[in-house]
């Protein structure tokens, strides 16, 4: 079976610029921009790893691999499609076309249709726009006093603030591809296992759906038990006040803090101010604002143009974490076994596998170690109870002996996992560390860092009970040392292991399955937008900790108020929060207490600056806007 690619630039149909590429098999074939796809499409607009096809049956079927820019089949976005004869296949700025060839058989000539003019329109070549040329590009074009960019809990919290603050939903929009704001990080916590009747993994010291963080979750929970007579509700609050000396880190239910979320969206008009699209690019403009290209997907388009610019005066980007990782040497094994479901990343859907184990038992091995992998050894442990025949065998770097130090405090080891404090509690999160790191200079904050480390899972009972047990029955075994290569071996992975558990040998494991607990990557140029903003304003990046594989990779230089000052256009402000700020004035930005600082700061820094119908947010307003979210009204 053979399936022949012919792609060429949309813009061109010169026959010098159609390149033909012909994949034996069913596949799947990965196209994107990275040399390790089977397809390599030179176009920064294309994703390291855009998408993928399979031949299915008598169907050619393209999937979009979660790429920034999405995939469109005849001009209409696609996640998952069957790909007729005849159809054009669009991904960044090339077109490519599709035919089966079993045998001989001659390929069928295609006319190609236009696809339309190019998108941003030209004046985005440049680095600073005219809004008066954008609008007689023929585009729609709307004005804001205020945008958010990413759509997800970032730009969500952001918006909170500036509603609390006194902005009104009219002069707020938020571009996103979902119109619940927890929707990826909900998607994320799905994958890895945690459904919405199961508990988060980390200390929740905030509540991203209250600005003012009373009452927590615990208090909402404890006062849910008690009033339908549960007296046991109270150690949740003896839990956080207790919490970590004399008490196990409380962690609410995933689906207590999506509810509570949906309901502050619906509380300040999220559904008003969220608008579908894909962020292409985004320029400065000539009168000190912001152009935001974007293109409404193929799922929310109604009438009209899809393709759309946004101005606004202050601009707040959270995109998130650009895609998962894997290891290197499990993409490796991934491209040569395509059709292998032996290797999963922990972030991607992979239930099936649970259901295998359970009716067959097997062996699984886990890579990586902290708040992901301690869920899927959970779920494992879970799997158990209806298969003994389940074993799992964990590979982590180097063991732990005792947790990182500074100043008198000593994070708790134990298991070889270093758990959350000391560096994550509430007085040191709003306290004097967070203040030594606002002070500290780039070279001094990278040092903190690498002294810290990083945020890991709570220190919680029953995780030690289900080690302690594993150990015990002979059902768990950790290894340590550096891996030197997997294969695929009689229907199993065999992993080469080089030791370090006290001196150097060769370990060979055998397992059913891999799940890759690595990780998120947070390389920012793997985004293309970012990737645009970071050259064409020559954005200054904070300097790095760690080592690799696992080292933080940087964010965006801020100040203390995470303002990217190499975009500041005369008045105009751009801020960032999340993994866009990483190794910046806050440790732990990624978390949502970490989202909620970085607002806080640049919503009231906004406010200072007398940024338009912002209002400062002194006792009185605090307390009447508490009392309005008490009872659920209207900021």
């Amino acid at each position: 079976m053979k399936l022949e690619l012919v792609i060429y630039p949309t813009d061109s149909n010169s026959s010098s610029n159609r390149h033909t590429i012909n994949l034996e098999g069913s596949g799947p074939f990965t196209l994107g921009r990275t040399q390790s796809c089977d397809v390599v499409v030179p176009d920064q607009a294309v994703s390291r790893v855009h998408a993928e096809i399979t031949i299915d049956g008598e169907d050619i079927v393209i999937k979009d691999a979660e790429s920034a820019n999405g995939t469109r089949l005849d001009g209409e976005e696609i996640t998952r499609a069957v790909w007729p004869s005849g159809s054009i296949v669009t991904i960044g700025s090339y077109s490519i076309e599709a035919t089966r060839k079993d045998g001989e058989a001659s390929r069928t000539s295609v006319k190609i249709p236009p696809t339309g003019g190019a998108f941003p329109p030209p004046q985005f070549d440049s680095p600073t726009v005219d809004v008066g040329a954008l609008k007689g590009s023929g585009l729609p074009v709307e004005e804001v006093d205020y945008l958010a960019l990413g759509g997800g809990l970032g730009s969500f919290i952001w918006v909170d603030h500036l509603r609390v603050f006194g902005v009104p939903a009219a002069n707020i929009r938020a571009i996103g591809v979902d119109p619940e704001p927890q929707a990826k990080y909900e998607r994320l916590c799905l994958n890895s296992q945690i459904p919405r009747r199961e508990r988060l993994r980390s200390n929740s010291i905030s509540t991203p759906d209250n600005i003012w963080g009373f009452p927590g979750y615990a208090s909402r929970e404890t006062w849910v038990d008690l009033k339908n007579g549960k007296l046991g509700g109270l150690k949740y609050i003896f839990q956080v006040f207790g919490e970590p000396a004399i008490a196990e880190s409380y962690t609410p239910r995933a689906g207590d803090v999506f509810e509570s979320i949906e309901a502050e969206a619906k509380r300040i008009g999220w559904s008003d101010i969220w608008v579908a699209g894909r962020i292409v690019k985004i320029r400065k403009t000539t009168d000190g604002r912001f152009a935001v290209a974007y293109r409404v997907p193929a799922g929310h388009a109604r009438s009209g143009p899809r393709n759309k610019i946004l101005v606004g005066k202050h601009l707040h980007i959270a995109m998130g974490y650009p895609a998962s990782r894997y290891l290197d040497d499990l993409q490796d094994f991934k491209r040569e076994h395509p059709k292998s479901d032996r290797v999963i990343n922990a972030y991607e859907q992979h239930d099936e596998i649970y259901d295998k184990l359970e009716k067959n038992g097997g062996i699984v091995l886990i890579r990586g170690r902290g708040i992901v992998a301690s869920r899927i050894l959970q779920r494992l442990w879970e799997a158990r109870a209806k298969n003994k025949d389940i074993k799992v065998l964990h590979i982590m770097r180097s063991r732990i002996v005792e947790g990182r130090k500074f100043d008198l405090a000593q994070r708790h080891a134990e298991h070889d996992i270093e758990y959350q404090p000391f560096n994550w509690p509430k007085s040191c999160w709003g306290g004097s560390l967070r203040v030594l790191l606002e002070q500290a200079d780039p070279a001094r904050r990278a040092e903190l860092m690498q002294m810290w480390g990083g945020t890991t899972t709570a220190d919680r009972a029953d995780w030690d009970a289900m080690i302690t047990e594993g150990k015990k029955d002979g059902w768990y075994r950790p290894f340590f040392g550096e891996v030197e290569g997997i294969e695929l071996k009689d229907g199993r992975i065999e992993t080469k292991l080089e030791s370090s558990q006290g001196f150097k040998e060769e370990v060979r494991l055998d397992a059913d399955y891999i799940v890759d607990c690595t990780g998120l990557v947070a390389d920012l140029e793997a985004n293309p937008v970012l990737r645009d903003i970071i050259s064409t304003y020559k954005l200054e990046r904070n300097n790095i900790s760690g080592r690799s594989p696992e080292q933080r990779l940087s964010g965006l230089k801020v100040t203390n108020d995470f303002e990217v000052e190499g975009m500041r256009n005369q008045s105009g402000r751009v801020y960032v929060s999340g993994v866009m700020a990483l190794n910046g004035p806050y440790a732990a930005v990624d978390s949502f207490l970490g989202l909620q600082y970085a607002a806080l700061r640049s919503v009231a820094g906004l406010a200072a600056q007398r940024a338009p119908t912002l209002k400062q947010l002194g006792p009185f307003r605090s307390a009447s806007q508490w009392i309005k979210w008490c009872r659920n009204e209207t900021p």
